[in-house]
Parts: C-alpha cells; sequence; structure tokens
C-alpha cells in the first residue's frame, strides 16, 4: 500500500481514454499515459499523427470527445488557455506569444499586474527587480527594461519559458507542467543546442512535453518519448537504452524504405535533349552573379549550398520575384523579356516556397479553394461562371491521390504541416505545368510525410515536369536529383552529375559549398 502511495506522488499528470474528433477526422482515439514529476517527455509521430492537437487539450485550447485528464490526482478540465494556466500548465507555441512592443518586465507579468498595484499605483521597480530575479536564476544575461523586439528569437523563445515560471509561481504551483510545441523549429544549430542544454538543467524545477519533429533532439533532451501514429499512442522509448531507427517503424507503421528517395525510378538522360530552361549569366546585385544553367523536361535540378549563398534568391528570380540585375532567362528557346510572376506563370513555372504558411497557402480558406486558387481560369465560362462539378472533381481527386488528411471544407490553418506542404505541391503539381520549382519542400516535416513527397516529386518528374530543387538537405538534394548545383558567395562553385549508379557524397558537395 505504501509503495502504491509513493508511487502515485509522483505522478503529475494523467490522461485516460482520450479521443477528439474533427469533421471527417478522428486526430485522437483512446490515448492513455501517466507523466511524473520532472519528466522530459517527448512525442514523435508523423505530421497529423494527433501531437499537436494532443497539446492542445492539455493547455484547455480544446476540450476532449471522451476521456479523462488528472493534475496531481485532482480531475482536470481547463475551460481555457488561461485556466490552464492558474492550474499550473503552460504552452509555448511555435508562433510566439510575447507582444514585441512591451519590455521583458512587462511581457513576463503580463494579465497579472494587479499584483503589483498598490492603491491604484502600478510598482513598476518592483516589477523591473522581480524580472531581473527571474532572468539571473535561469542564468539569462536580458535587460528587464528592455524592449522584446531587441532580443533575439531564441532569447525570446527562453523568455516565454520563463513566463511560464513565473506564471506558476504566481499561483503556488510546486511543479509546472510545460508543453513545448516545435520550439526549436526556427533556431540555428548552435541556439538549438543551448535551449535543449536548459531544458533539462530546468527539469528539476519543472516538468516538460517536448515536441520536434528532430528525433535526435527528443533522444537528447528526453526521458521517455511516446509515439503517437494515426491518433493512437503505439509505443514508448526510452532514450537511454534505444537508438533513434527503433522510432521510425513505429511513427509511420513500416520499417525506412531502402530507397527513400526512389533512386531506381530516376529517370535517365542520353545528353542530346534541348533544354526547357536555359538561364545565362543571370546577376541579381547583391545576391548572385553570372549564374548560368539548363533543365530538361523530366530532369530533378538540384541547387545547394549554405544559407547566404544565393541559392533562394535564384529561386526566386526564375519565378519572377524582382527581375534580375543582368543575364537571360530562356523557356522553350524564347527569351523571357520581362520576368514577373504573372508572366512566368503564363509560361507554365510553377514556385513552392520555403515559407508554406507566409505565401505557401492561404491559412483561413478552405482546402478546395487553396487547391484550385492557380486554376480559377480553367473552370470559368466566358460570362465567369464556375463549373463546380469540374472543380469537385479536381478537388477530390487532389485530396485523394495526394493523400491529404483533410476534408475539402477544412480550413488550411488547422491542417499538419505535412498535409499543408502536401497542398502547396498539390495545386501546382496538377496545374499543367513545364517548370516547377521547389523551395525547401520538405522543411519542418517528418520523415513519413517526407516520403511521400519525394515519392510525388519523382512521379511528376518522370511526367517530364521540369524540376529545379533548392535544398538545404544534402541527403535529399543527393537522392533526388539528376545533376547538382552548388553556389557559394552568390556563384556557382559546382556542378555534378548525380547519375543513379553513382551519387556524389555529402563530403564532395560540402567542399564547394565552405
Amino acid at each position: 500500500m505504501d509503495e502504491k502511495v509513493k508511487e502515485n506522488s509522483k505522478i503529475l499528470f494523467e490522461i485516460k481514454g482520450i479521443d477528439r474528433n474533427y469533421p471527417g477526422v478522428q486526430a485522437l482515439k483512446d490515448v492513455t499515459f501517466k507523466i511524473n514529476k520532472n519528466d522530459v517527455i517527448g512525442f514523435a509521430g508523423e505530421n497529423g499523427a494527433g501531437k499537436s492537437t494532443l497539446l492542445k487539450l492539455i493547455a484547455g485550447v480544446e476540450p476532449p470527445d471522451k476521456g479523462e485528464m488528472f493534475l496531481e490526482g485532482k480531475k482536470y478540465a481547463p475551460q481555457s488557455f488561461r485556466e490552464a494556466n492558474i492550474l499550473g500548465v503552460s504552452m509555448v507555441f511555435q508562433e510566439q506569444n510575447l507582444v514585441q512592443s512591451l519590455t521583458v518586465y512587462e511581457n513576463l507579468f503580463l494579465s497579472h499586474e494587479k499584483r503589483f498595484q498598490v492603491a491604484g499605483t502600478l510598482k513598476k521597480r518592483q516589477m523591473i527587480s522581480e524580472a531581473k530575479r527571474y532572468l539571473e536564476s535561469f542564468g539569462l544575461d536580458i535587460d528587464p527594461r528592455k524592449e522584446v523586439s531587441q532580443y533575439s528569437f531564441h532569447e525570446r523563445q527562453m523568455l516565454e519559458i520563463i513566463r511560464a515560471f513565473v506564471i506558476a509561481d504566481m499561483y503556488k504551483i510546486e511543479t509546472p507542467l510545460i508543453l513545448l510545441d516545435e520550439p526549436t523549429a526556427a533556431l540555428p544549430e548552435k541556439e538549438r543546442e543551448i535551449l535543449l542544454d536548459r531544458i533539462k538543467s530546468f527539469s528539476n524545477k519543472a516538468t516538460f512535453i517536448f515536441v520536434s519533429h528532430r528525433l535526435s533532439e527528443l533522444m537528447n533532451a528526453c526521458n521517455r518519448i511516446l509515439i503517437l501514429k494515426d491518433g493512437q499512442l503505439v509505443g514508448e522509448v526510452d532514450p537511454e537504452v534505444s537508438e533513434e531507427r527503433e522510432i521510425h517503424p513505429l511513427m509511420v507503421g513500416r520499417e525506412l524504405s531502402a530507397d527513400t528517395y526512389r533512386v531506381e525510378d530516376q529517370k535517365e538522360f542520353n545528353g542530346d535533349e534541348d533544354p526547357v530552361l536555359r538561364v545565362r549569366n543571370l546577376s541579381k546585385k547583391g545576391l548572385y552573379d553570372s549564374v548560368s544553367l539548363e533543365v530538361r523536361r523530366g530532369e530533378i535540378l538540384g541547387i545547394g549550398g549554405l544559407i547566404g549563398s544565393g541559392k533562394k534568391f535564384l529561386g526566386e528570380t526564375l519565378f519572377g520575384v524582382g527581375e534580375p540585375t543582368e543575364g537571360e532567362i530562356i523557356i522553350d528557346g524564347h527569351s523571357v523579356s520581362k520576368a514577373t510572376i504573372r508572366n512566368m506563370t503564363k509560361l507554365r513555372v510553377g514556385y513552392v516556397p520555403s515559407e508554406r504558411k507566409e505565401n505557401g497557402i492561404i491559412g483561413l480558406s478552405t482546402v478546395a479553394e487553396n487547391l484550385t486558387i492557380t486554376r480559377l481560369g480553367e473552370f470559368s465560362s466566358r460570362l465567369g461562371f464556375i463549373n463546380n462539378r469540374q472543380e469537385s472533381k479536381l478537388i477530390k481527386e487532389g485530396i485523394e491521390k495526394f493523400r491529404i488528411k483533410a476534408t475539402s471544407e477544412d480550413l488550411c490553418f488547422s491542417l499538419s504541416g505535412g498535409n499543408q506542404q502536401k497542398i502547396v505541391l498539390t495545386k501546382w503539381i496538377m496545374k499543367n505545368l513545364d517548370i516547377l520549382i521547389l523551395d525547401n519542400p520538405t522543411r519542418g516535416i517528418d520523415i513519413g510525410a517526407k516520403e511521400e513527397i519525394y515519392t510525388f516529386i519523382r512521379e511528376a518528374a518522370n511526367k517530364n515536369l521540369a524540376i529545379i530543387l533548392i535544398t538545404d538537405d544534402l541527403l535529399e538534394l543527393i537522392g533526388l536529383s539528376n545533376r547538382i548545383v552548388i553556389m557559394k558567395d552568390g556563384n556557382i562553385s559546382l556542378i555534378v552529375d548525380a547519375d543513379k549508379r553513382r551519387k556524389p557524397t555529402e563530403q564532395e558537395l560540402v567542399r564547394d559549398m565552405v
């Protein structure tokens, strides 16, 4: 009996038989688990597996449809995000939740200023002193009087985590539960390592649930990893005694394909094919200089290089985002006199940007509206009436063919990153294009969704679509490309064949990047 009491005293949070449904989709099904005090728990799973939904339920953003939650042994059913905060549960969202124009101390105590009021007067000096104490206790060299906007993304992320401790202290919560939704997604490697180290060191003061699509981070930071698949909890891994490769089959329900990039299906060329796109001495002042390259129908031309090498801006120019300073773009043997987005689209060029939420999808529009936005003219009569039957057929085909886990009426902002990216790709691949430019098409999505997108890219190329693949992922660059262009300081430093029988190594490419 004593042992059971002792065990229960360790448990901070428990979920029993949780379900959550959306129209046409069961996001969570019979999820049950326990979290001990001072755990750092990782959630792993493909995009759409239910990780973000689970965080929303725990954070009080949405209620479950079935099941129960318990915090410190008491039933936990917050009616709002604020109520969850008061009970000791806070969430750090991917999109930061700080007010940029306010100072650090104002953000730390936002909505709790009354605690520093005496006779209607706000004791700012006390607020600053308290904020400084928190910052110093967490090892942050930050001036609480400065505006939040003056600090880096990484520092602002730390402020959000500290704010969770501030709120917990206000409500006398001994061990807060802090939910971290992809906290490292926008951080460079050095800052990622700092954040992971701090999460581990803070675990003596709090309990964390950590979601990341980088399995290596979960293995590094967590003492337990829970794996979700299709809304169900399918396994648990102890990073101390397990390896990263053991997680993958649980996440996707299959072993990692021996040929993730479908190299055996890579199209071969004899060298006599005419290019559909030719670029001659293209320059854009301060961004890239004298770039010359060509792409054939059915070819995947990979472009790699460090951040700042010019590859991103080259891709934008080829779609008409800002005209080049000098040089020539030739499509099907004809020189493009004015490279604008409108003209390049007319010339059957498409573009998938790296920032899908800002430029790839319209978050508050439906899946249907996003899929057809580039093709409305095809369904419209001369009088402007839309052929709804034809449009509906295309939408249905797109959702089924590209395995988008959503209904046509779902709003895009509510979908997982992998499904959002499938929508961006689908709207272009289903259009009758000659050239498609992809900028980091699998950034921020899990391995399962990546494999599906690699299949779509390979199939599109084998149907004679010319693809320019701009990516920071070297394995992706090597695995998918027929030829590879490496850029350095705005210039092409290497062009190499990536024939399926002899792929270049990462080391061979990196030599010309740095």
